[in-house]
């Protein structure tokens, strides 16, 4: 049989019952690093100005400290950078991930070896018995 097995997760980091990391919030960080913008980052991930903006103004009050600063127009046309936190929330969430990725190849492994003895396991009915189904209960709720 193929090595089809795939072991998929999503992760996140919350703080007081806040996420303050995850798939979401990482794509935007990650573009806003990018693009040096956030107009440029809302563009790139298709999303409204408004949508990031907001999201991010909703974490930067749970930490209660900034994720990004902007610079205004002249000649560089103004820049928006992550500030210390929020480089940090991206390095550490890709870190994370990296860890989890290295491991999964032997997860993936692992489950793939069930999936390829089924076949010795077919005709085995729940309770281990062959052949026959064994007979459930009646029940009715009144």
């Amino acid at each position: 049989m193929p090595n089809n097995v795939k072991v998929k997760y999503r992760i996140w980091v919350e703080w007081n019952g806040n996420q303050i990391i995850g798939p979401g919030i990482y794509d935007i960080l990650k573009a806003i690093d990018e693009t040096g913008s956030m107009a440029s980052a809302a563009r790139k991930l298709g999303f409204s100005y408004k949508f990031i903006w907001t999201y991010l103004k909703k974490l930067e009050d749970v930490l209660q400290v900034p994720l990004v600063q902007s610079r205004r127009g002249g000649r560089e046309r103004g820049k928006t950078e992550l500030t210390e936190i929020g480089q940090l929330l991206l390095k550490h969430y890709e870190e994370m991930n990296a860890e989890i990725n290295r491991l999964l190849p032997s997860w993936e492994s692992k489950f793939q070896e069930v999936i390829d003895s089924l076949d010795k396991y077919k005709g085995e009915t729940a309770g281990g018995e062959e052949g026959g189904e064994e007979e459930l209960p009646f029940y009715s709720e009144e």
